[in-house]
């Protein structure tokens, strides 16, 4: 059962951050992440910390800090903000309050798969979505993931109709919510950390996730019905301070960035292998599974528009329309 986590305060991250010591000419990165060390998020947290320790001659330290040890997410992606934190790995819709365009990648039903999903966010396009940040002293130097979102519920989920009256745990991303209104649920703002406890409790119906997730933080336990829905791809920001970033020597910076990049992918790798191994431990546990038909899909899909409409109508059509024509390139249309 997932606990309450244990929160370090900004201060003493600000006393344990970057240290540069001019005998041992050394740098210490601290990354922080929202996942378990069961985690492909951590197995990749601890590629990144490998490769980049190995090649830079052991000049730069990684420490990982992993199940929101740090605090929320909100609380890690203001700590990278502030320099207290020197990076992270988190949802996107973490970041959104800093840079309310990157909300583009949590609209449902946006990417047909995952290799269409790869190709949109580590070409041209995914390099704009991040450019905001850098205005808040983040830079985003890559796209990790945790796979395509599921529904969970106490009752099952086969259309819109189904969510009616329920209350369905979401992260802070008003994008999200405005998915679970268009459906007919009232979605409910609850750490992650303490998802778990919420569901046992029936504080809320349901909740979406990808498999991945849902196996590492165990929700499976505590969730009766699960729909493979794929209507959501769930993206993580790798995220480093800026202003420490652009301190480091050029070599340095290098390495953290395309490691970061080759972590993702080892991270892509050992995931989709282990979804298959995860649904199974699933029925095993007693969960109902249930796949969306076509025709079902098509019903979310429509249910779906009104949450365009809203991002449209907050944020303009224009990294709406940039995604849409890179999934249409992606899919050779």
């Amino acid at each position: 059962m997932a606990s309450r986590a244990h929160v370090i305060p900004a201060a003493l991250l600000i006393l344990g951050g970057l240290v540069s010591s001019p005998a041992l000419a050394q740098t210490t990165v601290k990354l922080g992440h929202d996942q378990p060390e069961t985690s492909t998020h951590h197995q990749a947290a601890v590629k990144w910390k490998e490769l980049v320790e190995s090649r830079t001659g052991g000049k730069v330290k990684v420490q990982i800090f992993p199940s929101s040890m740090l605090g929320s997410g909100t609380q890690m992606v203001e700590q990278v903000q502030a320099g207290a934190l020197e990076a992270a790995v988190l949802p996107t819709a973490w970041v959104a309050p800093l840079a309310p365009s990157v909300q583009v990648l949590d609209l449902p039903f946006l990417f047909p798969n995952r290799e269409v999903a790869y190709k949109v966010v580590d070409g041209p396009v995914g390099t704009e979505i991040l450019k905001p940040l850098e205005k808040v002293n983040i830079e985003g130097v890559a796209f990790w993931e945790s796979g395509f979102k599921q529904f969970t519920a106490n009752t099952p989920i086969r259309q819109p109709a189904d969510y009616k009256g329920q209350k369905i745990r979401t992260m802070p991303a008003p994008v999200i919510q405005e998915q679970f209104k268009a459906f007919g649920a009232t979605p409910t703002m609850i750490n992650f950390s303490e998802l778990y406890s919420a569901l046992q409790q029936k504080v809320v119906d349901g909740q979406e996730n990808p498999i991945a997730t849902i196996a590492s933080m165990r929700f499976f336990e505590v969730q009766k019905y699960m729909t493979l829905s794929d209507h959501g791809f769930l993206a993580y920001v790798f995220m480093i301070n800026k202003p420490m970033l652009d301190k480091l020597p050029a070599d340095q910076r290098d390495i953290l960035v395309k490691a970061a990049r080759e972590a993702g992918q080892y991270q892509r790798d050992i995931i989709k292998a282990a979804e298959a191994q995860h649904l199974e431990a699933f029925k095993k546990a007693g969960v109902e599974i249930m796949t969306l038909s076509p025709e079902q899909r098509a019903e979310f899909e429509k249910a779906s528009r009104p949450v365009y409409d809203w991002y449209i109508a907050k944020f303009g059509p224009a990294t709406v329309d940039l995604v849409r024509a890179d999934v249409a390139k992606a899919q050779g249309k």
